[in-house]
């Protein structure tokens, strides 16, 4: 018993002396010291010639002036070396009187000590600013890896990102001991890699709107806006990221996800006549046909330029939400259906994958798909499969047999929503920090034999929604990434799990700190606001500084004490630390919206599935037409009774996304139900309008047609009382 008490007291001291530290991810073993070790600028650095790029990278963030490479046994203030005792990415960093050792079992092992090490320095090291001396505390820490693959998906085909800024993004995963970055290079908004053999494909498919074929979508609809990457800026990045021990992986999504390529080279589509008299009279048609011979070779042509730049022996090849009745109308594509004995459309997609990994296998590549790939049944079980879809896609995937990379949407789409009432998609829930946490294999159901499949983890940013927020500029990236991949790193490094409440201590303690020397413009946790007995008060979990704004005069003020007020629907909060901040919020007469009776007629015939009285009732719901807009066509909201408001937001298209909306337009509001006056020009598809004086209608009118989807969903107006 006194054996069972010493050992539980020797692993609690473990885990109070890891959140002293406050590393993330979390460590296998720490043990803390007492004393501390000094760098000053006569201090040395010493390393193994295997590792001088960890060496070189190193001194960008601590400028010694003394280095030396060395491949004998090393005596100096701070040394990085191999020891083929322990694990590939594993690493020992020992911090004693002597010196700073890390040790690594191979380049990525020493690289992951080396982040550790900074995260035990002044947080100024990320900013690039830490000067001599520089104290840290003694200690040693042995650690490794909980799966092989750590990843997060870009996808820089719906919103383009340049060169300088893939770097960026990174830097910042590879402070988090993420070493796999899989890179989304073309999809239905456009295709963003040179290739010698094909020009085309970038210098017209890299852009969207404008004279490009490639239709405007999601915002930026009024200019040509896009970019594409050279071959030497996809060498770069390549060789960028691996001395950063990031492996990047290109997918090239096929055979669906295409409709860029394919509106630059639309002989790539099936045989047949498409109907575009819902689609504005464009052909957006978006999958390869799978009969055509000379696909292949144009395939061909695309896996032999990516092969001599990227260095990764994978190719993810797509796979997803392929529109399969493109297929059954092409009389091509049901010949090779029936010579080849095909049971259904999902084995003519195996057929199209099974084609491509030959191609692959030619260049010396494997492929990567995402899970629907498989559905057919026939996929070589060498093919590495992304579960996006949800757990219950990724157990399937294991259970079959294939290499499995877990990214279910409900828990690792950080394109999600944190929390409502912010910017984000919806379609797998709300992903907030705390649900990323929760993942748990266990609790998730996976068995021992699902689990002997599965390689790792990967998150993922679908940047449909990042166009529409100040793409120039990291803010919304950021916001969306962090502290949600600080959190994911710790999920695919830490053997143990720790508790939220322990996590976020280590977050807010010291990882606030780096972030903010880092540059990163992440979210804090919304204010906690309450408003009672004319006070208006406000707090925060994570110790950030709060600031209020009156909507009314617009000005802001640092929080210092709680409010008088007697008007506490204008007053919003919003936390800030460096650039981080919350999402804005107030107290619930803030939040308050008016649900006044109202009747919604429109020139735009509905779907029966989705008709106008879904808008009438609020909430959630929404009306879709049964065809796209032309100019002159209009929505109307008539109240029951004259309407005294505020404010209204009143918009087409869904809430969070520029999509199924006005191009142009103006809404317009009526104060005797009769005439009405014109009072804003829409922006990607809304306006916010301030009446001045009742209102009895309000409508939203077309001055040119939609966009290319094949209907317009029509919303709630949102409003806000006096």
């Amino acid at each position: 018993m006194r054996v069972k008490l010493q050992i539980s007291l020797l692993l609690l001291c473990v885990v109070q002396s890891i959140s002293a530290a406050n590393i993330i991810p979390q460590p296998t073993q720490y043990e803390k010291g007492d004393q501390k070790f000094v760098l000053t600028d006569k201090s040395m650095l010493l390393y193994d010639a295997k590792v001088r790029d960890v060496a070189m990278y190193l001194i960008d963030y601590i400028p010694f002036k003394h280095i030396l490479c060395s491949d004998k046994p090393m005596q100096g203030d701070v040394v990085l070396d191999i020891n083929r005792l322990l694990d590939k990415e594993g690493y020992r960093l020992t911090i004693d009187k002597h010196s700073i050792k890390v040790e690594g079992g191979g380049y990525g092992g020493v690289f992951n000590g080396v982040q550790t090490l900074l995260q035990l320095l002044p947080s100024e090291v990320y900013a690039h600013t830490a000067k001599f001396p520089m104290t840290v505390e003694h200690c040693r820490i042995t650690d490794k890896p909980k799966f092989a693959y750590r990843g997060m998906m870009l996808d820089v085909t719906r919103t383009w990102i340049e060169a300088p800024r893939v770097k960026r993004y990174i830097d910042l995963l590879a402070y988090h001991k993420i070493n796999k970055l899989h890179f989304h290079l073309s999809d239905d908004e456009g295709w963003r890699v040179e290739l010698k053999s094909h020009p085309e494909f970038a210098t017209i498919g890299g852009f969207r709107g404008g004279d490009s074929p490639v239709h405007p979508r999601y915002a930026k609809f009024d200019e040509r806006w896009g970019g594409y990457y050279t071959q030497n800026e996809l060498r770069d990045i390549v060789r960028y990221a691996a001395q950063r021990n990031i492996e990047v992986i290109p997918e090239i999504d096929m055979p669906g996800h295409s409709r860029g390529i394919c509106a630059i080279k639309p002989e790539i589509l099936c045989n047949f006549t498409p109907d575009t008299a819902r689609t504005n009279g464009l052909d957006i048609r978006n999958v390869w046909c799978a009969s055509k011979e000379s696909n292949y070779r144009i395939i061909e042509d695309i896996v032999a330029e990516l092969s001599k730049i990227f260095t990764s022996e994978y190719i993810h090849i797509g796979g997803d939400e392929v529109n399969m009745s493109q297929w059954r109308k092409c009389p091509d594509c049901q010949r090779l259906k029936r010579r080849h004995g095909l049971a259904n459309d999902a084995q003519i997609e195996d057929y199209f994958i099974a084609r491509t990994t030959e191609i692959l296998k030619k260049y010396g590549k494997k492929p990567a798909v995402w899970n629907e790939a498989i559905d057919g049944g026939t996929l070589d079980k060498t093919t590495r499969v992304h579960g996006w879809k949800g757990i219950k896609h990724c157990k399937e995937s294991a259970e079959r047999g294939y290499p499995t990379i877990v990214m279910a949407g409900e828990y690792f789409y950080f394109d999600m929503k944190h929390s409502m009432g912010e910017e984000g998609h919806t379609w797998a829930g709300i992903v907030s920090p705390k649900k990323v946490h929760s993942f748990n294999f266990e609790k998730c159901g996976f068995t021992p034999a699902q689990l002997e499949n599965i390689i790792g983890i990967e998150a993922t940013f679908f940047s449909e929604i990042y166009i529409a927020n100040h793409p120039e500029k990291d803010d919304y990236l950021d916001y969306m990434h962090y502290p949600r991949v600080s959190i994911l790193s710790e999920l695919m490094w830490s053997k143990e799990q720790s508790g939220w409440d322990e996590f976020a201590s280590r977050l807010y303690a010291s990882h606030y700190h780096r972030m903010r020397s880092m540059g990163v413009a992440f979210r804090l946790p919304r204010p906690v606001v309450k408003y009672a007995n004319g006070e208006l008060s406000a707090s925060t979990i994570d110790g950030s500084e709060l600031y209020y704004t009156d909507e009314r005069t617009g000005r802001t003020s640092k929080y210092k004490r709680s409010l008088r007020c007697d008007a506490p629907q204008y007053i919003c909060f919003e936390s800030r630390f460096g650039k981080a901040r919350s999402p804005k919020t107030g107290s619930a007469a803030y939040h308050k919206l008016l649900e006044p009776t109202v009747t919604i007629t429109s020139s735009l015939p509905c779907q029966e599935r989705s008709p106008l009285t879904n808008v009438e009732k609020y909430g959630n719901r929404i009306a879709r037409t049964a065809r796209p807009a032309k100019r002159g066509d209009w929505i109307e909201y008539r109240f029951a009774e004259p309407l005294m408001c505020r404010e209204i937001l009143a918009r087409t298209g869904h809430i969070h996304l520029r999509r199924c909306h006005f191009m142009k337009g103006r809404v317009e509001l009526s104060y005797d139900g009769v005439a009405f006056e014109r009072v804003a020009d829409l922006v990607d598809g809304g306006a916010v309008v301030k009446p001045q004086k009742s209102i009895v209608a309000l409508r939203i009118v077309a001055d040119s047609r939609s966009d290319a989807e094949p209907d317009v969903v029509i919303q709630p107006l949102q409003i806000r009382p006096l």
